[in-house]
C-alpha cells in the first residue's frame, strides 16, 4: 500500500520511517560495471556539480554523459546501458586534509573483473585540478588513459575505502545521520596505518537507509549503521553477524534473491568470505510465487577450498516506505527477502577448475528472522 502524501507519515524523515517499520535492507544494493570517483570540494548543492568547486568543463562533461545514459535507457532500457558500457556510478568525495594534496584532485576508477571475483579492480590517479574533467572523460567513455600513466598511484590498489554519503542537500537524512558516522569512521581509520581511508561522499544510492556506506574495492553496501557498530564496520573485529541487519548487499551479484543469499553465506563464512572469488546464478525462478533457487559458487584465493551455496529465497512481504526526505509523497513498497533454506557443498583441497576430491554437503535450514 502506497503512503498517502497528505498524511503526517509522508512528512517524516525517510530513514527514521524505514527503521521504525523494521525494513530489512538486503537485496537493494545497486550493481555497476564501473565506479568512477573524483574529489570535489564542498559545499555540494542538490546537484553537486552545480557547486563552486566544479569547473565548467566538468559540468559540461557530466551533463553530456548523463544525457547519453538517459537516451540509452529510453532506447534500449537497462540492456542498452550495459551493452554501451554506461552502467557506471559517478561519485564525488570531499578532499581530506590528510589524504589530499593542494592543487590536485584524486580520481579513483574501479572496474568489475570478468568471471568470478572478490573485489573490483582499482586504479588511483592524482591530477592537477585543471585536468580532472579530461581524465574523467577518458574514464567514463572508456577512452585511452595512456597519457595518465605518469600520475597513476602505486601501491594503493588494496587500500580499503569507505564512502559515507553526507549529501544533506540531496536528502536530509544523509546529512543528519551520515556526518556523525563519517566522523567516527574517520577517527577509526587513523588507527589502521593507512589500510583504510574514509571519505564524505555525494549521493550514490538508497537515501532511506541513511547513513549509507559504500565499502570499496569489494563494493559492499551498508545502511542504517549505528554509531555503536562503526568500529565493527571499520575494523572488522567482530564476526559479520554483528552487522547482518545493516547489510544492503554486495554489488557483485544481482539485486534481490541473489544478494539475500550472499548475505547468509557471508554470515556463515566470516570475513574470509570477502576474499573468496564468487559468482552467482539462478537455478530456478518462480515469479508468480515470488521465490527463487540461486547458487553462489566460491573459491578461496589459493583455490584450496572451492564449492557452492545453493539457497531457496522468497519474498516474505512488502513494506511501504518513503523514497527520500526531499521527495514528499513519493513512496515505494520494498520486498522483504527471506532465505528459507540453504545448502553448502565444498570441494576441499582442490582447485576450482578441477572440482574433484572429497565432496561435503550439509543442509542448513534458516528460520525467518526479521532484521
Amino acid at each position: 500500500m502506497a503512503i498517502d502524501p497528505r498524511t503526517d507519515v509522508a512528512r517524516q524523515r525517510c530513514a527514521v520511517l524505514t527503521r521504525d517499520r523494521g525494513e530489512d535492507p538486503v537485496g537493494q544494493a545497486s550493481t555497476y560495471d564501473r565506479i568512477v570517483i573524483a574529489e570535489l570540494p564542498k559545499p555540494w548543492p542538490r546537484r553537486a556539480i552545480d557547486g563552486p568547486g566544479a569547473s565548467q568543463a566538468l559540468l559540461d562533461l557530466v551533463e553530456r554523459f548523463q544525457d547519453l545514459r538517459r537516451r540509452a535507457l529510453w532506447e534500449d532500457r537497462a540492456a542498452g546501458v550495459k551493452t554501451r558500457g554506461l552502467k557506471v556510478a559517478l561519485i564525488h568525495i570531499a578532499p581530506d586534509p590528510v589524504y589530499s594534496s593542494p592543487g590536485h584532485r584524486r580520481v579513483l576508477h574501479l572496474s568489475r573483473p570478468n568471471g568470478p571475483f572478490s573485489s573490483y579492480y582499482k586504479q588511483e590517479f592524482q591530477v592537477p585540478e585543471a585536468d580532472v574533467a579530461e581524465l574523467l572523460e577518458a574514464l567514463l567513455y572508456q577512452g585511452s588513459i595512456h597519457r595518465w600513466q605518469g600520475v597513476l598511484a602505486k601501491g594503493t590498489a588494496n587500500i580499503r575505502e569507505l564512502l559515507v554519503c553526507t549529501h544533506g542537500s540531496r536528502d536530509t537524512c544523509c546529512g543528519t545521520f551520515g556526518y556523525p558516522l563519517y566522523a567516527q569512521l574517520r577517527r577509526l581509520a587513523d588507527s589502521t596505518g593507512g589500510a583504510l581511508r574514509v571519505w564524505q561522499a555525494t549521493h550514490f544510492q538508497r537515501h532511506r537507509f541513511a547513513p549509507v556506506v559504500l565499502d570499496l574495492p569489494e563494493a559492499r553496501v551498508w545502511g542504517a549503521v549505528s554509531l555503536d557498530h562503526a568500529e565493527t564496520l571499520a575494523l572488522r573485529n567482530k564476526p559479520p553477524r554483528a552487522l547482518r541487519n545493516f547489510y544492503i548487499g554486495w554489488s557483485g551479484v544481482e539485486q534481490g534473491y541473489m544478494q539475500a543469499a550472499e548475505r547468509e553465506a557471508l554470515v556463515r563464512e566470516g570475513w574470509a568470505w570477502t576474499t573468496y572469488r564468487k559468482s552467482g546464478r539462478f537455478i530456478q525462478s518462480d515469479e508468480g510465487e515470488e521465490r527463487a533457487q540461486v547458487q553462489l559458487d566460491f573459491a578461496s584465493p589459493g583455490g584450496e577450498t572451492a564449492g557452492s551455496y545453493r539457497a531457496t529465497v522468497e519474498v516474505s512481504g512488502y513494506i511501504p516506505g518513503l523514497v527520500g526526505c526531499l521527495s514528499p509523497g513519493q513512496s515505494r513498497e520494498t520486498p522483504q527477502y527471506r532465505v528459507s533454506g540453504i545448502a553448502r557443498t565444498v570441494w576441499a583441497g582442490q582447485s576450482t577448475t578441477a572440482r574433484q576430491g572429497i565432496e561435503r554437503s550439509e543442509e542448513l535450514l534458516i528460520p525467518a528472522s526479521p532484521c
